[in-house]
């Protein structure tokens, strides 16, 4: 199945239709978002510094609206989440010693480390959510951003469009 195009390579291909996309929302682009993240993010340093990273292109792109603070946000939380898991990983290795003791004495053996497991979940969810905010260089053009301010509309494209002059 092929995935839908967004209004901005609908546009570039010359099949963009506006009446066709009346029943997409849309959403004013907000700034100074990037400035404050929100009250409960600000408790987790990592999140809090991906934010800080993150916000300010999606901002500068018009990518960021209200709808999606929240969105960016969780994608804040999850990295987070995604490197205590990774230098968990580095700190303890990718197996540990599980003492346990049973009738018959006590018994080392090497197990998994949960981390490893949370890591790869936090990995995947993160990417899901990065795709979203179109984080990748694959899914920029799938994300619709605000139209960049034109300085001044060519005469000529108007008139290519049927545009009274």
């Amino acid at each position: 199945m092929r995935r839908k195009k967004s209004t901005a390579e609908k546009q570039l291909s010359g099949t963009y239709k506006p009446e066709r996309d009346k029943a997409t929302p849309r959403f004013d682009s907000i700034t100074g978002a990037a400035i404050k993240p929100p009250t409960w993010l600000r408790s987790n340093k990592i999140a809090l510094q991906e934010w800080k990273a993150v916000a300010p292109f999606l901002e500068a792109e018009g990518i960021l609206k209200p709808t999606d603070v929240s969105s960016l946000a969780s994608y804040c939380v999850l990295y987070s989440r995604w490197r205590e898991a990774a230098l968990d990983v580095e700190k303890n290795g990718q197996t540990i010693i599980v003492t346990s003791t049973t009738r018959t004495g006590r018994t080392d053996k090497p197990v998994v480390n949960p981390a490893v497991r949370n890591e790869v979940v936090y990995a995947a969810a993160m990417l899901k959510a990065a795709t979203k905010l179109g984080l990748n260089p694959l899914d920029r053009p799938r994300v619709d951003a605000a139209p960049a301010p034109d300085e001044e509309e060519d005469k000529f494209e108007r008139f290519l469009r049927g545009d009274n002059i």
